[in-house]
């Protein structure tokens, strides 16, 4: 057994040595707004398990993998490490905790010549210069859609699902560059993710799988961080979950959920019902329409889709976002032409 021992924080106290029993990647899965960033925070400040920020490319470059070759040779692994390092999760974990990445630091510490290796070295030098456990986690709500190939790379990963009342999770994306901008968008898209969740949970076994709410953790935080103690395999559990106590009712707003019992509309209530009734029903979220079988016509959907992408293009980091997204497909179409 693994044992990890990590140094303080100045929000845990010296009397807790955070050791950990498993270092398998943890990997955090929910809808964007679900609670996710914080939720990797109490991780990383608490359990010294290393977050970064949403890394953004691991599906991307598993996927083109076959232009590098035998990872075995020196230069093809060289060649992709440096071009992950042109990333912007890399410029992102700079400006927010001040890391920049050697790549010749990561090409040496490489154990396997293998994605996954390759993906240790990279997230794992964050992790010590952070001075965490030499554990990785990675949380990228992108990657709802493509679990199944995370599960390919790290198959021994351990994925929490941390699950949020979708009429919420509307009322936090709507209004930001990046969100839903109407109720059935929003709507769909939640319905895409917690579908594409759980489809994949079920495919994992017990010991590699754990769902939570964001309701949970806000409510009843200290027996919610119990079960996720117990899960990631950390001890003391005892001692951890002593400590914790003031700090977790310190950190987080235990009232911050069921807004759209206020903030909805009855007619928005309804709508979003209409949609998702079925999936709100599966995490225990109260409802309260009778089950419809509506509809709705093509027309109307690409109604909503069109306002939800007009309403989008009000916000300059739109724009900023696809410049970057454009520039970046160029380039790894440019890197594919000279092979």
């Amino acid at each position: 057994m693994a044992t990890v021992n990590d140094v303080d924080t100045d929000t845990m106290s010296d009397k807790v040595v955070v050791q950990h029993g498993n270092l398998c990647p943890v990997i955090l899965v929910g809808h964007g707004s679900s609670g996710t960033s914080i939720f990797s925070r109490l991780l990383r400040n608490h359990l010294r398990v290393s977050f970064g920020t949403e890394s953004q490319f691991i599906v991307d470059y598993y996927r083109r993998l076959n232009r590098y070759g035998d990872l075995s040779d020196d230069a093809n692994l060289r060649k992709l490490i440096a071009d992950i390092s042109g990333e912007r999760w890399f410029q992102r974990c700079h400006k927010k905790f001040g890391f920049t990445f050697d790549p010749q630091a990561a090409f040496s510490v490489v154990k396997e010549r293998t994605y996954r290796g390759v993906l240790d070295a990279i997230f794992l030098q964050l992790a010590q210069y952070n001075e965490m456990a030499p554990r990785w986690g990675d949380k990228t709500p992108g990657y709802a859609t493509d679990l199944p190939v995370i599960g390919e790379i790290c198959p021994d990963a351990k994925y929490i699902h941390l699950a949020r009342d979708g009429r919420d999770v509307a009322l936090s994306v709507m209004g930001r560059f990046w969100g839903a901008q109407n109720i059935y968008t929003a709507a769909q898209e939640w319905i895409e993710a917690v579908d594409a969740i759980d489809e994949f949970l079920q495919t994992l076994p017990a010991e590699q799988k754990l769902e939570i709410t964001y309701e949970q953790l806000l409510s009843n935080p200290v027996p919610t961080f119990d079960a996720v103690i117990e899960f990631l395999e950390i001890e003391p559990r005892e001692a951890l979950l002593k400590e914790l106590v003031p700090l977790l009712n310190e950190q987080l707003d235990a009232g911050n959920f069921d807004k759209w019992r206020k903030k909805m509309t009855p007619a928005q209530r309804r709508q979003f019902e209409q949609f998702a009734q079925p999936q709100l029903q599966r995490y225990g979220y109260e409802t309260e329409f009778e089950p419809t079988d509506y509809h709705p016509s093509a027309l109307a959907k690409m109604y909503w889709r069109c306002q939800n992408k007009a309403l989008q293009y009000r916000y300059p980091d739109y724009w900023k976002d696809n410049v970057y997204k454009a520039r970046k497909l160029i380039s790894d179409r440019l890197r594919a032409l000279r092979g």
